[in-house]
C-alpha cells in the first residue's frame, strides 16, 4: 500500500499540541511521512486586517513579512517534540482559511490521511464552530480524517468499531486506511448498526459480503443496536464494546448526514473519548 504521508494541522494550542504527538504515534508505526501546516492570516503594522481594499505592494510586503514569521514560530513549536528527529517531516505555512488550506494541500499531496485536534465546547458558537470546521474539512479533504480528542493519548489499535447503515454497500468508500490500520496493528473488528424501528436491521452475511476483504484473517464481531436517537445508539456500543478507535463511513445522506446535524457534532466529533476515523 502507497504511502503519501499524514497531513496535520497546528494553531498551537494545547489540542493541537495534542493531535501532534497523536500523530507522531501513528507515523512511527506506519513509517509515513509527516506534513505540518499551519494557515495564518495577514495582518498590515496598523494591526488591520488585509483586504480587498489594501494597496497590493502592501499585501506583497506583508505577507513575505508574515510568511517568515509564521514559519519560524512553527518551526519552534515543532522543536518540541523530539521524536520528528527519527520520522521524516515538513512544515509548512500559508495564507489562507483554514479549511481551504488543508483540503487543498490534502488534494495538491494526495495526502493518505489528515490529523485534526478537537477539543469540547464551552459555549454554543464553540460547538457549531468547532464541528463545522472539522465537518468541512470531512466534506472537502480527499482523504480519511481523523479527529483526536483534547483528552486522547495514543495507543495501539487492538479494537477497531465500524459504524454501518443501510447504505454500507456504496462502493465508492475507499477502505485503504483502515486497511493498513487493521494489517499494521493486527486489530480486532467490531461493527455495530444503530437501527430505528423503520430501518430494516442487516445480518450479518452483509457484513461478511461487503467487508470481506477486511476480514481475513482476523476477529471479527456484529452487533445490532435497536435505538431511535442515533447517539444514544452510538453510546451504547462505545459502552459493551470499548474500541480504540471509531470508524465512519462518510456519504453526503443517510447514516453519516445525521452524525452531523447541530446537536450531535459535540458528541461525535470532540466529546467521544475514541478517536473518529471518518473513511471516504
Amino acid at each position: 500500500m502507497k504511502d503519501n504521508g499524514i497531513l496535520i494541522p497546528v494553531d498551537y494550542t494545547q489540542v493541537s499540541k495534542n493531535a501532534v504527538s497523536y500523530a507522531i504515534g501513528l507515523a512511527q508505526e506506519l513509517k509515513s511521512k509527516l506534513v505540518f501546516v499551519h494557515a495564518y492570516s495577514v495582518v498590515d503594522p496598523s494591526g488591520t486586517p488585509i483586504g480587498m481594499a489594501t494597496m497590493a505592494h502592501n499585501v506583497t510586503d506583508t505577507t513575505a513579512s508574515q510568511e517568515k514569521i509564521n514559519k519560524e514560530k512553527l518551526d519552534k513549536f515543532l522543536r518540541g517534540f523530539p521524536e520528528l528527529d527519527k520520522l521524516k517531516f515538513q512544515a509548512m505555512v500559508g495564507f489562507g482559511a483554514t479549511v481551504d488550506m488543508i483540503s487543498g494541500l490534502a488534494k495538491e499531496m494526495n495526502t493518505s490521511l489528515v490529523v485534526m485536534g478537537t477539543k469540547g465546547a464551552s459555549s454554543g458558537f464553540d460547538e457549531i464552530f468547532i464541528g463545522t470546521v472539522t465537518e468541512k474539512v470531512t466534506q472537502k479533504a480527499p482523504c480519511p480524517v481523523l479527529a483526536v480528542p483534547e483528552d486522547a493519548s495514543y495507543t495501539a489499535y487492538k479494537r477497531i468499531g465500524v459504524a454501518v447503515d443501510t447504505d454500507s454497500m456504496d462502493n465508492k468508500i475507499d477502505f485503504e486506511m483502515l486497511s493498513r490500520l487493521l494489517e499494521n496493528y493486527n486489530a480486532q473488528l467490531h461493527f455495530a448498526h444503530i437501527a430505528d424501528k423503520q430501518e430494516r436491521v442487516l445480518e450479518k452475511a452483509f457484513i461478511r459480503e461487503r467487508f470481506g476483504k477486511l476480514l481475513v484473517p482476523r476477529q471479527w464481531s456484529f452487533t445490532v443496536i435497536q435505538e431511535d436517537k442515533t447517539e444514544e445508539g452510538i453510546d451504547e456500543f462505545l459502552t459493551e464494546t470499548p474500541i480504540d478507535l471509531l470508524v465512519l463511513l462518510y456519504r453526503e445522506h443517510g447514516f453519516f448526514e445525521a452524525l452531523f446535524k447541530k446537536g450531535l457534532r459535540k458528541k461525535m466529533l470532540y466529546a467521544s473519548k475514541a478517536p473518529l476515523l471518518i473513511v471516504k
